[in-house]
């Protein structure tokens, strides 16, 4: 039995020494006494981008002030950002994708979503020209614009149409790819604003993609 267990761990230790695929750790900052905290990635790993998506990554240039500041504010008033956390949406030799969300208090509770799709070759946010075809992207505009007019109803605020601009907003999953439309609602009505999450297997946009991301 020992033997089987020493030889279990062996092989873990070797799947984990020669594995190259990212890693998302969490960096914990607790604001006050209570549990209140904010939680952010650290990616880790051996790749070209690394350093890259860690300096994207940085705290102060997404949220715009420091931790010290997020403390001090929190501990002299209990307003301003009170909490974040993150999901890793997918990794693999190709791409990093993650979710931060922020949660800050003002006159009402609300939260910034950050999502962010990395290449781990040059550590820079994925942008539509890095992963689809130049002649095929004004089609694949209109394939996403119309199943966005699919979740537009009567009730919906405002009018609402997915541009080249939006193609940006982009995530990866193991099935396939999403792409992210904000309806801008006010946070009065937010609970009502149609679902922005507009997601495509890869067989339904292998046909845009560069030869090398199709799956």
């Amino acid at each position: 039995m020992v033997f089987f267990s020493l030889l279990f761990a062996g092989l873990i230790g070797l799947v984990t020494v020669n594995s190259n695929m990212p890693l998302v750790s969490t960096q914990e900052t607790f604001l006050g006494e209570n549990e209140a905290s904010i939680r952010w990635p650290v990616v880790h790993g051996e790749f070209s981008g690394l350093s890259r998506i860690n300096e994207l990554l940085d705290y102060s240039s997404i949220t715009g002030e420091t931790l010290e500041e997020t403390r001090e504010n929190y501990r002299l008033y209990g307003t301003g950002i009170v909490g974040s956390f993150f999901q890793v949406n997918w990794t693999d030799a190709d791409f990093i994708d993650l979710t931060i969300t922020v949660e800050t208090l003002g006159a009402y509770p609300s939260s910034r979503i950050f999502n962010y799709l990395f290449s781990t070759e040059s550590g820079e946010i994925v942008i539509a020209q890095n992963l689809f075809l130049e002649e095929k992207i004004s089609e694949l505009v209109q394939l996403c614009n119309g199943e966005l007019q699919n979740r537009i109803t009567t009730e919906t605020v405002g009018q609402h149409q997915f541009t080249l601009d939006n193609l940006n907003d982009i995530g990866v999953r193991r099935s396939g790819i999403v792409f992210y439309y904000d309806f801008q609602y006010p946070h009065a009505i937010a609970a009502n604003e149609p679902d922005g999450k507009i997601f495509f297997y890869w067989s339904d946009v292998n046909e845009f993609l560069l030869p090398e991301f199709r799956r």
